[in-house]
């Protein structure tokens, strides 16, 4: 056998035994609060991103952007979500520190995935994560409503801005909860 594939064989084997050393040796981290390595968030976003395309792939929103639909989601996301993911101008201490992965703060910065991919989020969640799935909790229509206002969070009809921008902080711990409808 030639040195190469000798070095291939012996690094198929030596890597995965030096992997179950360190998860078996009690060495691997596994403190929520800790922030995830780069390596990390990188492995998780090329297995979710298409893991979630394909799970949304055909699905369309039956919800109409309509002023009152996404006013609707706005206060569903107030009440149920900010106190993880943020409210205007108030990043969610608790989900931005001590979940781990953090949970995103999406008043900050909005969400840019498509609403049936952001609806298949809402309504499965996401495994080692803090996402809970609202399968069973909340209404399909009520998440998609919710996916619709997130998708508009950064452009919202002007009285929607006005509720969401003076609309009351939701506490950390009402989301912590798990205070669903």
């Amino acid at each position: 056998m030639s040195k190469t594939l000798i070095g291939f064989v012996l690094g198929l084997l030596v890597v995965p035994v030096i992997g179950a050393a360190v998860l078996l040796s009690g060495n691997f981290p596994f403190q929520a609060t800790e922030k995830p390595p780069r390596w990390e968030r990188r492995i998780a976003s090329l297995a979710l991103d298409p893991a979630v395309a394909r799970k949304a792939a055909g699905l369309a929103n039956p919800i109409a952007a309509t002023d009152d639909e996404v006013m609707r989601g706005m206060k569903l996301y107030r009440d149920d979500c900010a106190g993880c993911h943020g409210s205007p101008g108030k990043p969610s201490l608790w989900g931005r520190n001590n979940l781990y992965p953090p949970a995103p703060q999406f008043a900050d910065h909005g969400v840019h995935d498509p609403v049936p991919e952001v609806f298949v989020v809402l309504k499965y969640g996401i495994r080692y994560t803090g996402m809970a799935g609202w399968k069973d909790l909340v209404s399909d229509d009520d998440l998609w409503r919710v996916a619709t206002f997130l998708t508009r969070m950064k452009s919202l009809p002007p009285a929607v801005e006005a509720e969401w921008v003076g609309s009351p902080q939701a506490a950390p711990s009402d989301s912590a909860a798990g205070k669903g409808r």
